[in-house]
């Protein structure tokens, strides 16, 4: 859920960035080309349309089960460098959510709800993944998916969620630090005016440069890449519509963290400390009043030198934190360090 404080000041390397991403084959496209479509019918509220999902999965099928749900404005693209970590372990895979990546964008009204997203999670999962029992890594965005996904989740599911990974996200929008873009794109008012000027290499390089540590250049591939996910059927034109999960967020977002208190699915927070959009005091909130008095096997990680995409920034160590949440190895006690480096994440907190 992030855009740049200082997209203006980005306006007059339109041009510049156009011509970088005509340079060669893209990431993004080389991401798309690996992927595969399935069919999706939405909800009734959204006419019951059919939309064309992306999805890539990857691994042995012998291999435990890991979903993983990307974020706003993003897509499964954020997760290349954890795939590339984790897939000798895992059976993986991630999906783009209508209004994302490489999947169907429409505009004609729409709606672009949380819970339709943990429908067709629920969807994937039973019909496409075909996973029974497996962890899940969320972020941003994502996060809220994931959490709905639970609170929606019954007995009479033929899937188990056997562990949860929340990153980077504002589960709780009280304690957030939304931008003054987001702001005016969410605002009906202000939100045409907002996006008017917006181009996906714009977006891309005011993320690229705000929103990974360290920041990234204009010629950096992933920006390259970010640029070619918005760029599908014209993808900035939908923010205003993609960015009202906000309103459903709030509206919920207690239930759904209520729910999580009451689940009996061990959680590991990972948190990138230098979010200023999604910062600290999220996770600490999450974390102090929903997680920690459950009798639940759950921790509570910061990454020092990870920012909002911790998993691009510091995939390494995350992969390392995932392997050990679910390879059933002795927890440590905390605190403690991951590694002996400056950057090595930080256990903060464990329960019971």
């Amino acid at each position: 859920m992030v855009f740049s404080r200082r997209l203006g000041s980005f306006a007059l390397a339109v041009t510049f960035y156009s011509r970088l991403f005509a340079q060669g084959p893209e990431l993004g496209e080389a991401w798309k080309s690996g992927g595969q479509y399935f069919t999706w019918q939405a909800s009734a509220g959204n006419g019951a349309r059919q939309l064309q999902i992306f999805y890539r999965c990857s691994g042995d099928t012998a291999k435990p089960s890991l979903l993983l749900v990307h974020g706003f404005p993003t897509s499964s693209f954020d997760y290349r460098q954890l795939i590339a970590e984790l897939g000798g372990d895992f059976r993986i895979c991630t999906l783009d959510f209508p209004g994302y990546g490489f999947s169907d964008k429409p505009v004609d009204g729409y709606k672009y709800t949380l819970k339709d997203d943990a429908e067709l999670a629920r969807y994937f999962l039973t019909s496409v993944a075909k996973f029974k029992e497996f962890a899940l890594y969320s972020h941003d965005r994502g996060d809220s998916v994931a959490l709905n996904l639970i609170q929606l989740s019954a007995a009479s599911d033929p899937f188990r969620i056997t562990h949860l990974f929340l990153t980077n996200g504002n589960m709780y929008l009280p304690l957030a630090n939304l931008t003054d873009f987001q702001k005016r794109t969410l605002n009906p008012a202000t939100s045409a005016a907002a996006v008017k000027n917006m181009t996906p290499a714009l977006l891309a390089g005011g993320m690229g440069m705000t929103t990974y540590t360290p920041a990234l250049k204009a010629d950096d591939p992933e920006v390259k890449g970010l640029a070619a996910n918005f760029a599908h059927q014209n993808g900035v034109q939908v923010l205003p519509e993609t960015i009202k999960y906000l309103n459903e967020r709030a509206q919920f977002e207690v239930s759904f963290l209520e729910s999580l208190s009451r689940s009996s699915v061990p959680v590991t927070l990972i948190w990138g400390v230098h979010d200023m959009v999604s910062p600290v005091r999220v996770a600490e909130y999450v974390w102090g009043k929903y997680l920690q008095p459950r009798a639940v096997n759950s921790e509570f990680w910061l990454a020092p030198c990870g920012s909002h995409y911790v998993q691009h920034d510091q995939p390494q160590p995350i992969a390392q934190i995932v392997r050990a949440a679910l390879g059933g190895k002795k927890r440590q006690a905390a605190p403690a360090n991951l590694a002996g480096e400056a950057c090595s994440p930080v256990l903060v907190g464990t329960t019971p």
